[in-house]
């Protein structure tokens, strides 16, 4: 197992688990170039304050994560936004205007929805109400999430909020983004459909039509911080993981035959295996596999990755005369400021800040700025409260702040990424013992991080089972 962050932990975890059931003999070994676990995900706790580096927040309707929580006897601790703030604002001419409850995305959701958007100016919301009008494009063709959210919306859908919210998440270009392969939910409605105001409104029917379902929360936390679920992972699997050990080389013996042997060095031993799990970012997993299949390491050079930087601060609250009851907001590119996005911790969450005290969260660099990551940890922490104190109106000085970077750790997800995956999964079915896991490939969230991982799980033990 190369790499121990939440797909390779998830991975070593569901090795163990499946072997067990299928009393498949199992000895594991997991090597991580880091002296921690966990990868991007890290959770910190210092003077009451409970710090994410990372995530703070995942999907629990996709069910790959809920399903490992469950699984680590850890679901008591998943834990919901603070209901009496909501939503998210989105930053314009040097406010934060709020996202109207009924949009989904960047789409209204009901006249309602478009009629109360400030966001948007009025020629924007008459835009928007053509949508219904305008003809499908009912092609195999990939889209960018840029093509299909003017063609559909408008291009101040775009600029305003799809660019912000989306090209958030993933951190990368609208012009470059896939939406088969980061929103394909939008690409089926249109198809379906013909208009995503149509498809609104039979989701809305559907929806009343069914009895709601109140065991989670469709966004969740946990307390604590994802560190739990990290702590959890890796008291099951102590025995196997070995920090500090960089991969230095990686080959092959009997390639593709039913006896492949892996080689693994590293700076400190050789090793062999009989299967080979690797969770590192492709680029990394590419460098490796080179000599073993130059094809399969010039398809996964082809996902590009983008770097971006966190600054947390914490202040008295009395340094907050009147924050947006809200969870955050987000900064399109074109407001031309240095930040992308905001989360005010302590109000999403609770539990995570001291009584009295505040905890923000900024968000600096992928795609679209590139450049600021250039910028000493001081510049980058100088800009980020500049940036607070405009727009959130904060006074005083920070109590503390970190800065944590995150470099080449998003994936984008460019026009053609869905077959390019395909391809590589192709090629890396052609070596025997291989199989790969990770954000690269079919989503950069936490229950995608854990899906792709037992997918990797199964396909090595199948191979083993007679």
């Amino acid at each position: 197992m190369l790499g121990a962050g939440i797909s390779g932990l998830a991975s070593a975890f569901y090795l163990r688990e499946f072997s067990a059931e299928k009393q498949v003999p199992l000895e594991l070994i997991m090597l991580e170039g880091s002296e921690r676990t966990g990868g991007c995900i890290e959770t910190r706790s210092e003077n009451g304050f409970t710090m994410e580096m990372g995530a703070d927040t995942m999907l629990t309707d996709k069910p790959w994560g809920v399903a490992l929580i469950d699984r680590l006897g850890l679901r008591e601790h998943v834990q919901a936004m603070r209901p009496e703030f909501k939503g998210a604002g989105v930053a314009r001419d040097g406010k934060l205007v709020s996202i109207p409850d009924d949009f989904r995305l960047f789409t209204p959701t009901s006249m309602r929805a478009l009629l109360s958007a400030g966001l948007f100016s009025v020629p924007g919301r008459v835009r928007m109400a053509l949508e219904s009008f305008i003809p499908p494009q009912l092609g195999d063709e990939d889209e960018s999430l840029a093509s299909f959210v003017t063609r559909r919306l408008g291009r101040e859908v775009l600029d305003r909020l799809a660019q912000p919210l989306i090209g958030g998440i993933y951190s990368g270009d609208p012009h470059r983004l896939s939406m088969q392969a980061t929103l394909p939910q939008f690409v089926e409605m249109e198809r379906r459909y013909g208009s995503l105001a149509r498809a609104m409104v039979a989701a809305r029917k559907s929806t009343q039509a069914k009895a709601p379902n109140a065991t989670l929360p469709r966004m969740a936390g946990l307390r604590g911080g994802f560190g739990t679920l990290i702590a959890a992972l890796e008291h099951r699997l102590a025995d196997a993981i070995r920090h500090s050990q960089h991969v230095t080389a990686l080959s092959a013996e009997g390639r593709g035959g039913p006896n492949a042997r892996w080689i693994i060095e590293t700076s400190q031993e050789k090793l062999h295996a009989d299967a080979l799990i690797s969770a590192l970012p492709a680029y990394a997993t590419a460098g490796l596999l080179r000599s073993t299949n130059a094809r399969l390491a010039e398809l996964l050079e082809n996902i590009r990755y983008h770097s971006v930087a966190t600054v947390t601060f914490a202040f008295e609250t009395s340094a907050a005369q009147s924050l947006p009851p809200t969870y955050g907001f987000v900064v399109p590119a074109i407001e031309g400021r240095k930040i992308t996005a905001a989360t005010i911790t302590s109000q999403k969450y609770a539990a995570r800040a001291p009584a009295n005290k505040l905890l923000l969260r900024a968000f600096v660099g992928g795609a679209l700025q590139g450049q600021l990551l250039q910028k000493s940890d001081e510049d980058l922490t100088t800009m980020a409260l500049s940036e607070l104190r405009d727009l959130l109106g904060i006074n005083g000085k920070p109590l503390f702040s970190i800065v944590k970077r995150h470099p080449r750790s998003m994936p984008e997800y460019a026009l053609g990424h869905r077959p390019l995956v395909c391809e590589i999964e192709r090629e890396a079915s052609s070596i025997s013992g291989l199989a790969l896991a990770g954000s690269a490939y079919y989503g950069a969230g936490i229950p995608d991080c854990v899906h792709s991982a037992k997918r990797a799980a199964e396909k090595i033990l199948a191979a083993r089972l007679p």
